[in-house]
Formats: C-alpha cells, structure tokens, sequence
C-alpha cells in the first residue's frame, strides 16, 4: 500500500514539473518578455517595467511593437503609420495622409520649445510616404526622438513583436 501512495505521489510531482517545463516552452515560443529600460515610451510603459509582447509581425497603427532598430538592437515604439501612408510633422503635429492625427492614448510632451527640421525632426518633418512593407514608429514621450524622426522607417520583418500587457513593479 505504501508502494502504491508513494508511486501517486513520484506520479503527481512529475507530472507538475512536466507541465511547468512545457509551459515554460510554450511561452517562450509564442511570448517575449522584456525589462523596459528608458522612459521613452512613458505613460504606457514606465522604466522597470517588464512588457510581454506577442511574436507577430501583424500590426495596426496604435499598436505598441517591439522591433530590432537600426541604431540600438530591441526598441519599444508606437505604429503611427503603416505602408502607403504620408505622414508629416508640423510644429508638433502629427498628420497623416492630411489629416491631423487622432491619439487616443497618453503621450509625454513637456518640451513647449518647437525647433526647425534643419537641427531635429522631433516637432517638424517633411512629408514621407511610407514605403510598401514599413511602418512608421514613434515614441510616447515625443520629447525624445530615437524613432523613425531619426532613422527612418522601419521595414515589417524589423517587428519582433507586438506588445499584450505589462507587470509594473512596486515602487
């Protein structure tokens, strides 16, 4: 009898620690988790953060996404504009293909001073179409400009992710 506890026992243990080595997997192949380490997409993500984004390259304007950035390896940006759009800054407003754009999510722009295309594109840029297959990212804190106001857009398979939620520690 003691045999046959003890077995149930081995049994149940084994079979929970499978299933947490097969969880761990399955997430790790779907799901990419991320310690946010900057204040340059604040309110939405705070520094310490950690982000769990979705491995997928589908994503709509508005969409929080992970890509490999061409000047700094992981980045965390906004979609502003996807492929085909025009998309063009004028004294810190944002217009895309015209229109004036509708954000319907908190951003950080504390900096009151505009400056000339020729010193920054932060608060004003040309007119550019996105090219086919490329977005257009941005920051939430539009004071800092490490996004395609700098180098430009970004090409979909550059899309690492697209971010689901976050765990905040406490302070």
């Amino acid at each position: 009898m003691e045999t046959k506890d003890s077995f149930n026992i081995f049994a149940k243990v084994l079979f929970v620690f499978a299933g947490l080595i097969f969880g761990f997997i399955l997430i790790r192949l779907f799901f990419i988790p991320v310690k946010i380490n900057n204040v340059i997409m604040e309110p939405a993500l705070h520094n310490k953060d950690y982000a769990w984004f979705y491995k997928t390259r589908k994503v709509d304007s508005g969409s929080i996404v992970l890509y490999k950035s061409p000047l700094s390896g992981k980045q965390v940006g906004r979609v502003i504009a996807k492929s085909g759009d025009t998309i063009e800054i004028i004294n810190k407003r944002i217009y895309v293909n015209g229109i004036p754009l509708h954000i319907n999510w908190k951003i950080v722009q504390k900096d009151t001073r505009t400056f000339p295309s020729r010193f920054t594109a932060r608060d004003n840029l040309a007119a550019i179409t996105v090219p086919n297959g490329h977005i257009f990212v941005m920051c939430d804190n539009w004071d800092i400009p490490t996004d395609s106001r700098l180098f430009g857009t970004i090409p979909l398979n550059a899309i690492v992710g697209k971010y689901i939620w976050k765990l905040s520690p406490k302070l």
